[in-house]
């Protein structure tokens, strides 16, 4: 009901889908901005480690645009999410990793790529 109250009240922000086993999650993420919509797509694996260790998401498109990111387009998370995950094992899981991981680094990142021109609305 939760993710039905999202869509109906248009505050859902991502997308994800698995592989059969569950290893694999991709999708799409989108960041409001100006009124206009950016929508990329991300990945990640969940590592043989999980829940111990949070999953690395990427956004490939995003590749070596910014610092915050790692090779690959995968975002990076060490400063403020990973000591948080660590400190709540194994009560997260990845409704977490996107809201309190992604959304937070959507929200500094996208707008200040925007602002660089580094990022390009897809009508413009």
């Amino acid at each position: 009901q939760y993710v039905e109250n999202n869509k109906s009240a248009d505050n859902d922000w991502f997308r994800l889908e698995s592989n059969k086993e569950g290893t694999r999650w991709f999708g799409k993420c989108w960041y409001i901005h100006d009124l206009l919509k950016y929508e990329f797509a991300i990945e990640f694996d969940i590592p043989v480690t999980y829940p111990g260790t949070a999953p690395e998401i990427a956004i490939p498109e995003l590749d070596g645009k910014t610092a915050k990111m790692y090779r690959g387009g995968k975002i990076c998370l060490d400063e403020h999410f990973r000591p948080l995950w660590a400190r709540n094992v194994p009560k997260f899981g990845l409704a977490h990793l996107m809201a309190l991981g992604l959304g937070p680094w959507l929200a500094v990142e996208i707008p200040d790529l925007i602002a660089k021109g580094l990022v390009q609305h897809k009508d413009k």
